[in-house]
């Protein structure tokens, strides 16, 4: 008989509309964690599974331990539906699974996780539903690990496996707008990647349109890096050269030719381009006084409706989770 890992692993599983099979899944999770693990527990969140499938899930409850399900009271970013879970947890280990991740390779990621805080998984055949988003994706991607020193590498996935160190440092940022793969490499935590194939025949791994996709990545750099402000005060410095320039320019050859002819040409093109800069860099300084607002606020990112949970929640109750 295989002997069971002493160690507490909560695995957080995000579920929306486009889950399929979830009772499965879940009792293929729940068959996983009891043969591996002494102590676990099966997160559900809830971000706005069909009624017929929570339906489904809920009927498990009396019948398989460990489980929780928590109902978010609207539907959110993945990310922030993974934030409502993780902070939910009280396990050692905490494993993120979001769509077709397998779950069979859980027992891989703990274990890598035992000599790393953070564990990343790359899917080598991930799919996207246009190509818009893939070229957007790699642009978002290089930008990130250009300016902002975040080295995300293509394919990345929800998957992800950290422990407890990790989890509460993520969990105790005050930021309005988190992302869990940005702040675990902002935070600096010693981290490796894991590749792996998705199941074949899933389709793209998400599939939010691509306008909700460009405005979540200008989020993201907004929120995570003064880069753009920065980029502003080059032009900004550029832009008072050149208008150096044209004065003493202007100077020049008004001493020297006497007969100078007004042109409205050069006129209208260097308003045009001061205008420009001037409304580019009110357009940036928007972008940010707008989350400084949600900053401020304090408003929680989501709110939790309800929580539903097995008859048994924990196999070891004895056990205290003393860094929690």
């Amino acid at each position: 008989m295989k002997k069971l890992s002493n160690i507490f692993v909560s695995v957080v599983f995000v579920m929306d509309e486009r889950t399929v099979k979830s009772r499965k899944k879940i009792e293929e999770l729940s068959q996983l964690l009891k043969s591996h693990y002494t102590n676990y527990e099966l997160l559900i969140v809830d971000n706005g599974l069909k009624q017929k499938d929570l339906s489904s899930i809920s009927e498990l409850l009396p019948k398989i331990s460990c489980i929780r399900i928590i109902r978010l009271s609207k539907r959110h970013d993945t990310d922030t539906a993974i934030f409502a879970g993780v902070d939910a947890s009280i396990g050692d280990f905490i494993c993120i699974l979001y769509g077709n991740d397998p779950v069979e390779l859980i027992p891989k990621f703990v274990d890598k996780a035992q000599n790393f805080d953070v564990v990343f998984g790359v899917a080598r055949n991930l799919k996207r539903s246009r190509a818009v988003e893939e070229v957007g994706a790699r642009l978002f991607y290089w930008y990130s690990k250009r300016y902002l020193d975040i080295n995300i590498p293509n394919g990345s996935t929800y998957f992800i496996c950290m422990n407890r160190t990790a989890a509460n440092s993520l969990t105790k940022s005050g930021r309005f707008m988190r992302h869990i793969r940005h702040m675990a490499k902002i935070v600096g935590f010693n981290s490796t990647n894991i590749e792996y194939n998705l199941p074949p025949n899933t389709g793209p791994y998400t599939e939010i349109k691509s306008k909700l996709l460009w405005s979540r990545g200008v989020d993201l750099i907004f929120n995570y890096s003064s880069h753009p402000l920065r980029l502003l005060t080059y032009f900004g410095i550029a832009a008072s050269v050149l208008n150096i320039a044209y004065a003493i320019f202007v100077v020049i050859v008004n001493l020297s030719d006497s007969n100078v002819t007004r042109g409205w040409t050069t006129l209208s093109l260097q308003s045009s381009l001061m205008f420009f800069l001037l409304f580019l860099i009110i357009a940036v300084l928007a972008e940010y006084i707008g989350k400084i607002l949600n900053e401020a606020q304090q408003e929680p990112p989501y709110h939790i409706m309800q929580e539903l949970s097995s008859r048994v929640t924990i196999a070891d109750e004895t056990r205290r989770n003393v860094k929690r």
